[in-house]
This record gives C-alpha cells, sequence and structure tokens, in this order.
C-alpha cells in the first residue's frame, strides 16, 4: 500500500506470536473446547484429550505466551480463560467458527 506506514517491530513481533500459537492444530482443538463463557477448566482438558498432562501444559503456556488466554488458579485446580479481545482483533470470527465445528463434530458423534 501507498502511503502507509510500517508496523512497528512490536507489532510484528505479536502477529508472530499470536499466530504461531495457533498454527498448531492440538492448540486449535484447545480452544474450541472453551465454553460459551470463554473458560475453560484444566480438568476437561484432561479428560479430552489424549495426550499427558505436561503436553497439555506446554500448548497452554504457549497460548497464555501469545497472549490468547489468561490462566487463573482456584484451589488446587487451574482454569483458563479466553482472550476475545486479542482474538476478535488477529483473528475476527475464529472463535465463532472453531465452536461451530466443535459443535457439529459432537452432533455427527451423538448420532453414531
Amino acid at each position: 500500500m501507498l502511503g502507509a506506514s510500517p508496523l512497528e517491530r512490536s507489532q510484528v513481533d505479536q502477529y508472530i506470536s499470536v499466530f504461531r500459537a495457533l498454527s498448531e492444530p492440538l492448540r486449535l482443538d484447545v480452544i474450541s473446547m472453551f465454553g460459551d463463557d470463554d473458560t475453560c477448566a484444566c480438568t476437561l482438558l484432561d479428560e479430552r484429550l489424549p495426550i499427558s498432562k505436561s503436553t497439555i501444559s506446554y500448548h497452554v503456556k504457549i497460548l497464555y505466551e501469545a497472549g490468547l488466554i489468561d490462566v487463573r488458579k482456584e484451589g488446587r485446580f487451574y482454569h483458563y480463560d479466553l482472550r476475545r479481545e486479542v482474538f476478535d482483533y488477529f483473528v475476527p470470527g475464529l472463535l465463532e467458527r472453531l465452536r461451530l465445528e466443535r459443535l457439529r463434530g459432537e452432533q455427527t458423534a451423538s448420532t453414531r
């Protein structure tokens, strides 16, 4: 674009971090498991993902470091919160699309 100023280095780094975090299919699976209230308990991920807890932690850490989720501890358990404003800025519509795909998959599984 003529006349457009280039992105600041920090903006470029943020884009790279977000898109790198979203480039792993397993992390998209994690994001798709968040409920309509944009929260997810670590126990839900443990139950639904066929991978070790340490692998889940690794992927959650990458999502956190990219600014896509927040992590909070309640008692012995961790809860994750989507940062919808970050998704809406960098990848508008992605959360809704992932939820629709998840619901479609659940409906298909229940009719078998």
